[in-house]
C-alpha cells in the first residue's frame, strides 16, 4: 500500500536558499514545505505522524520533550548531549547512529510500516516524559531547599 507522508521543516537559517533548491531539484515540492520559524509548535507537533531531530549536536533538545508531550513520538540522532536521555529506543522513539543515513531511512520506515511499534512508542510518548514536567521538577527543587534550610 502506498503512502504519501509530507515532510514540513520549520525554521529559518542560513542554508535555507539552499535547501529550497534542493528540495525543487530533487522534484519533492509535493511533498516537502518549509515554514518559517514560529516558537509556537505545538498545533504542527499534535498533528505529526512523528518528529525528526538530525541535528549534528545539540545542547538540550527540548524540541524532543515538546513532542513527546504531546504525545508524539520521535525520530532522532543520536548526536552528542541529550537524545539518548530522553528517547528511550523502540519504547517513545527510535534513536539511531548519528550521520547514518542509512539508519535514518530505516527508522522511518519502521515506523510507518510496523504498526505496532509505531502504536507502543506514541502509547509511551507522553509517560515517557512525566519525570521532566514543570510539577515534578518544581516539587524537586522544593525537597531540594528545604533539605539545605534544615
Amino acid at each position: 500500500m502506498p503512502y504519501t507522508i509530507k515532510l514540513k521543516i520549520l525554521g529559518d537559517g542560513p542554508d535555507k536558499n539552499w535547501l529550497m533548491l534542493k528540495i525543487k531539484d530533487l522534484e519533492l515540492v509535493d511533498l516537502v514545505e518549509v515554514l518559517p520559524f514560529t516558537p509556537n509548535v505545538y498545533t504542527y507537533l499534535k498533528n505529526a505522524k512523528f518528529l525528526t531531530l538530525t541535528s549534528r549536536y545539540e545542547g538540550f533538545p527540548r524540541v524532543l520533550i515538546e513532542s513527546l508531550s504531546t504525545g508524539t513520538p520521535v525520530v532522532s540522532v543520536n548526536c552528542e548531549s541529550g537524545p539518548n536521555e530522553i528517547v528511550n529506543h523502540e519504547n517513545n522513539g527510535l534513536l539511531v547512529e548519528n550521520f547514518n543515513i542509512q539508519k535514518l531511512s530505516e527508522a522511518y520506515n519502521r515506523f510507518i510500516l510496523e504498526e505496532d511499534l509505531y502504536l507502543h512508542c506514541k502509547q509511551n510518548a507522553k509517560k515517557s516524559i512525566d519525570h521532566l514536567s514543570a510539577d515534578t521538577i518544581a516539587k524537586q527543587w522544593t525537597k531540594y531547599l528545604k533539605d539545605e534550610l534544615q
